[in-house]
């Protein structure tokens, strides 16, 4: 029998996929910044599997994706502010390196979304105004990243007794177990 905590967690991720602004669409990515600062950023939510993997898009020039390559460990964090449940995902990032799913998904992206990752230069370069941002015409910088979660931890803000339970991967599935909130 599945988790019922788990079954939740699947539920909303999967509304999330299919409503524009459900609350779990977005969160915030957490990296280790090459110079041991910790550094966090809002991301859009792409993708998510049955086994709890999530798929974002980027700009392969990000300083995230460098990030990542120094240090796979990632934190996600989501909340859903009217159910007020936080849901803190640490795991394992990869960018996929497929050129064949890197073409489906630049394919699937409209013209306004693929034009994100054709700037002339880096996300975070400096500008001296706005205006001066070129895109390409022949080329771009989409890249995609995926996160394995390892622990999914739920918490759930109520008026009194605020819950809270720990999901860890291993060999038999996800093994919860209850914390103090």
């Amino acid at each position: 029998m599945m988790n019922p905590y788990i079954q939740e967690i699947e539920t909303e991720f999967k509304l999330a996929l299919q409503e524009r602004d459900h609350p779990l669409k977005f969160c915030v990515l957490a990296t280790e910044g090459l110079n041991n600062a910790p550094q966090s950023r809002l991301i859009v939510l792409r993708e998510m599997t049955s086994d709890f993997k999530f798929t974002f898009f980027t700009d392969e020039r990000s300083s995230k994706v460098a990030q990542i390559k120094n240090n796979p460990k990632v934190c996600l964090l989501f909340y859903h502010p009217i159910k007020k449940i936080q849901l803190k995902v640490e795991g394992i990032a990869a960018i996929v390196e497929d050129k064949g799913i890197l073409e489906k998904k630049w394919s699937s992206l409209s013209t306004v979304s693929q034009k994100n990752y054709t700037t002339d230069q880096a996300p975070g370069s400096k500008l001296v105004e706005n205006k001066d941002i070129e895109y390409l015409k022949n080329k771009n910088y989409f890249c995609i990243l995926e996160v394995q979660a390892t622990a999914v931890e739920y918490l759930k803000l109520r008026e009194v007794n605020h819950f809270k339970v720990q999901f860890h991967k291993d060999i038999n599935g996800w093994i919860s177990e209850f914390l103090v909130p």
